[in-house]
């Protein structure tokens, strides 16, 4: 089923609903679908519901002409989201597509008029969605799947049209030159630094402090560049764990009066860093989106098809499977996820020697551009 002759015979401007709540990295990858919708008929008019803590990642994108705030306390709040879907419901949409899924997603879905409605195929997703796309599970190509299985749902309105798998942050020159001032005064006119994502979201999601110690070691020595870290405020006693366990010289070179004081900090900063390094995550996915040279490394719960495509020396990363294929089964992430200490054996596994040469290549590259 396409929708191609609806829109091709409507005269017009055709309305656009994308959904795409909670994390940062699933926004950002989200943004994708607005992006292609955009170069393919640029009179469409895009609104894009997130929730408020990721906002800034799509803060000024061209393709977005209006964002809904999903508030956080919806998910507790019941009248509240019921007034949110009471007043979208005077909204009147062409083109629903969600890239969500949840309950919140299919609950706007049912309730939000629009003559077409896009997600992905679930056994109870018939009664929301008047077209339901089959996830692909298998990676076919060096495309990460989070954005093949997105264009899957711009296949219904959007046919084979060639898309673009580039992601996009928009920052002003005014935030450009006021974080570099900042970056001046402490590391010297127009110099840079490596930014580390040294924590992921969760411990289920953090290499182990000793391993990420030994790599800072390694960059240290191998590019004479500064570190600024990047982690949340609740966050900090663990940070100064992991700081506590490098050498005098390197501990020095933690520019802790650098550290992001908040999302958008974070993503000027990166801007003006050498590369982004460290847990695979939000903070990884947008430096690719800065396009700068990115090394993740991926917890034993992700499977890392899902979220990476390998470009030498530019889009790098290691994942425990690559060296002992059978020591995870990605498809039990859930039950792995509930077990801690599992986990932290499975990413001591991953020792930095297993990957030391790839690491070092990488960090050659990034101080001889």
């Amino acid at each position: 089923m396409s929708f191609q002759k609806d829109l091709s015979k409507n005269k017009s401007i055709i309305k656009i609903l994308v959904i795409q709540q909670k994390m940062i990295g699933d926004v950002l990858i989200s943004t994708l679908i607005c992006k292609n919708l955009k170069r393919w008929n640029s009179v469409i008019h895009i609104d894009f519901i997130a929730n408020r803590h990721t906002l800034d990642v799509i803060r000024y994108n061209p393709y977005i002409d209006e964002v809904v705030v999903f508030e956080d306390r919806f998910k507790k709040d019941k009248w509240g989201f019921l007034k949110f879907l009471r007043y979208h419901r005077k909204k009147k949409y062409d083109y629903i597509i969600d890239a969500y899924g949840k309950l919140e997603s299919l609950l706007i879905c049912l309730l939000v008029p629009a003559q077409h409605k896009i997600g992905f195929k679930k056994f109870y997703t018939s009664f929301f969605y008047s077209h339901a796309v089959k996830k692909k599970k298998v990676q076919e190509d060096s495309l990460q799947l989070s954005i093949k299985n997105r264009f899957q749902l711009l296949e219904p309105i959007m046919g084979n049209f060639p898309k673009n798998s580039e992601v996009e942050i928009h920052l002003t020159s005014e935030e450009i030159a006021i974080i570099r001032e900042q970056m001046d005064a402490v590391l010297g006119k127009g110099n840079q630094a490596i930014m580390v994502s040294a924590m992921g979201s969760s411990r289920n999601k953090t290499y182990p402090f000793e391993y990420m110690a030994q790599l800072m070691e390694i960059a240290f020595i191998t590019t004479n560049l500064p570190f600024i870290l990047n982690y949340r405020p609740d966050q900090e006693e663990q940070i100064d764990t992991l700081v506590d366990q490098l050498q005098p010289a390197t501990k020095k070179a933690v520019m802790k009066s650098l550290t992001p004081s908040s999302l958008r900090d974070y993503m000027v900063k990166a801007y003006h860093c050498n590369a982004v390094v460290g847990n695979e995550g939000g903070a990884i996915n947008i430096a690719k989106g800065l396009k700068k040279p990115t090394f993740a490394i991926f917890s034993p719960l992700i499977d890392p098809s899902g979220w990476h495509t390998e470009i030498p020396n530019k889009c790098m990363a290691v994942n425990l499977k690559a060296f002992f294929f059978d020591a995870i089964d990605y498809s039990d992430h859930r039950k792995l996820a509930k077990d801690p200490a599992k986990v932290m054996e499975l990413y001591k596994m991953l020792k930095p020697d297993l990957f030391e040469k790839k690491w070092t290549d990488f960090l050659k590259s990034v101080i001889s551009k």
